[in-house]
């Protein structure tokens, strides 16, 4: 083997340190040149997106920011698996619903127009109730009307006000003892049997001592009672017996305590939204309740504040002020309506990217129509200022969709709230003129009332000095929120060439065409809804036949058939009801696809062909 000489090998390494010592620099050079590079890259970036943010207004930031400050998702890490759990619970499954497009329905118009249902039945408690139960909720906590909820920081502070009021001073106890009995029924002799033992039910649930009471047709005592299970309070339910059993038996599943009375006018005492008011006076205010708590659950009231000084006392009616019990009035409570104008209609309004030129709704109490709508106008309004892409199209319409029996069409089209069911000589002393469930009044409530009234929709806003806050109806919402004020039935606020009213038009459904709409719907679109989401589509039809070519119409499924198998989808009660079942009963062997829903023109029906 040749040897390479070894002045040889002394050149090579000589040109190898050379070369090395020329490549170094350059190397170097080209690493803090990439370094650099990626840091100005990166610096643009955030400038980029914090410029981005900054062009935002205060409307697209608002409803997010809110939301996820309302509805916290603390996340841990699992240290087995190393994977992230969510902690939000029922609260964090609120809202983001699907937005879904009818291609059945849709193709049945000549006009090529959109129709689009909001999917509020996939809320966790199968309602879109669970955006107003969860806010009006959050507001009686934030008031103190209802204790913290247990997986707050903050403590639960117990009133030492020892003056018992007036009409508690008359309140005796025969025997007052450190042991656990209950104070007899007789005691409370003014109470109905049935609403005591409803009332002894709740205190032996609450956590928190906290007693949640409402007057429901049941979807909002359902979204009550299932977030109030994660929060310790207790739920009391005053419910009128022309709802589904399903609901009441639902309710008592969740452990709330259900009170089952005459449906009646709001002006009956006997109406489920005044019995539920006279519970929380029974509860809050005469004091007997906290006597009763105190005696029976005591041990619990020390492990839940943390103070064993708190002796027992001989004097029941010097017991602590404990329970704390909020009437949550959903129908003259402004958090209903916000918690759609923050949420639902900011949902809407972004999946279909501002395009939404009418919505079609009933009223409950006027939370969803009126919220959604108030948003959808407010941005609007502004967009039009702001001069985005789609400025040119006209301002959505909102379009109320009424049942038999309720006196909100004639208020929209007349200015007048009555309905002929109402009349002296046809009145009747418990009133069921509709088998719709949920929808539909006799009066006017705060919430529905809101969306009657002449809304100004300048920039400036309803109060000047809350600029910046939300839009025109947004900050109208906050003040009369904060400020518990009760909106106008009629007339305006304030005076101004661009104001007008948030509902625009109603249209009226009757019974039969909700029941052939429902059907129509199971058959063509898969979907299986209840009652009042089936007269949603219904008048979402009919305004969209009315409508410019290639609008987009969106109404909501606020419910599932699912609770409605013993009313609205059970064939025996329909004709009892003296309306037409829409084919065969599938239970007797019925052939569904010879059904009469299938060979049916739902135009027709609807009285548009």
């Amino acid at each position: 083997m040749r040897m390479m000489p070894q002045h040889e090998n002394s050149r090579y390494l000589s040109i190898a340190l050379a070369g090395g010592a020329a490549i170094c620099p350059l190397l170097i050079m080209a690493f803090v040149k990439s370094k650099q590079f990626r840091s100005e890259r990166h610096e643009k970036e955030t400038k980029d997106s914090l410029s981005a943010w900054r062009k935002t207004t205060l409307w697209d930031r608002l409803p997010i920011l809110m939301c996820n400050a309302a509805q916290p998702v603390p996340q841990s890490t699992d240290r087995k698996n190393k994977t992230r759990i969510s902690k939000g619970g029922y609260e964090s499954l609120i809202g983001n619903t699907p937005l879904v497009y009818l291609p059945h329905l849709s193709s049945l118009l000549s006009n090529n127009v959109n129709i689009y249902v909001k999917m509020e039945n996939m809320n966790p408690g199968g309602t879109g109730k669970d955006r107003a139960a969860l806010n009006m909720i959050l507001e009686a906590e934030r008031r103190s009307e209802l204790p913290p909820a247990l997986n707050s920081d903050d403590k639960y502070i117990v009133d030492h006000d020892f003056n018992a009021r007036e009409n508690a001073t008359s309140f005796k106890v025969d025997a007052c003892s450190n042991t656990q009995t209950t104070t007899a029924p007789d005691k409370f002799s003014n109470i109905p049997p049935n609403i005591h033992q409803t009332i002894l039910t709740a205190l032996q649930t609450t956590q928190t001592h906290g007693l949640i009471i409402e007057g429901t047709s049941g979807s909002t005592g359902i979204s009550l009672a299932s977030l109030s299970t994660s929060r310790g309070h207790a739920v009391i339910v005053v419910m009128p017996d022309d709802q589904s059993s399903q609901k009441a038996d639902f309710l008592r599943r969740l452990g709330c305590g259900v009170v089952t009375v005459k449906n009646c006018s709001i002006s009956n005492p006997g109406h489920y939204v005044n019995v539920a008011k006279r519970i929380w006076e029974w509860v809050q205010v005469e004091r007997r309740y906290d006597n009763y708590y105190w005696n029976v659950y005591r041990d619990r009231v020390v492990k839940r504040d943390g103070n064993s000084s708190m002796e027992y006392r001989p004097d029941c009616r010097n017991a602590p002020r404990l329970i704390k019990a909020a009437f949550m009035n959903q129908f003259e409570n402004l958090a209903n309506v916000q918690s759609h104008y923050l949420t639902t209609g900011h949902e809407i309004y972004s999946q279909l990217h501002g395009e939404v030129d009418a919505f079609v709704m009933s009223a409950g109490t006027g939370g969803t129509i009126v919220g959604v709508g108030g948003y959808l106008k407010d941005k609007w309004w502004m967009d039009r200022g702001r001069r985005v892409q789609h400025h040119h199209r006209a301002a959505p319409k909102i379009v109320l969709v009424d049942p038999p029996g309720s006196s909100l069409y004639n208020k929209v089209k007349f200015g007048v709230a009555y309905a002929a069911q109402q009349s002296e000589q046809r009145l009747r002393r418990h009133r069921y003129d509709t088998l719709v469930e949920g929808i539909g009044l006799d009066r006017i409530t705060a919430n529905f009332g809101l969306g009657c009234i002449e809304i100004d929709w300048s920039d400036d806003g309803y109060f000047n000095g809350a600029k910046g806050f939300f839009g025109s109806f947004g900050r109208m919402i906050g003040t009369l929120l904060n400020n518990n004020i009760r909106p106008p039935n009629n007339g305006s606020i304030i005076t101004s060439t661009q104001q007008s009213k948030i509902i625009d038009d109603a249209v009226f459904i009757t019974d039969q065409q909700a029941v052939y709409m429902a059907h129509y719907l199971l058959r063509h679109e898969g979907l299986f809804v209840g009652s009042s989401a089936a007269m949603n589509i219904a008048g979402a039809i009919i305004v969209a036949n009315a409508m410019p070519p290639g609008s987009n119409v969106v109404t909501v499924v606020c419910d599932g058939g699912q609770r409605h198998t013993a009313r609205f989808w059970n064939r025996k009660f329909i004709e009892e009801w003296g309306l037409t079942w829409p084919g065969p009963n599938i239970e007797d062997g019925g052939d569904v696809k010879s059904s009469e829903a299938d060979s049916m023109d739902i135009l027709k029906v609807l009285g548009i062909a």
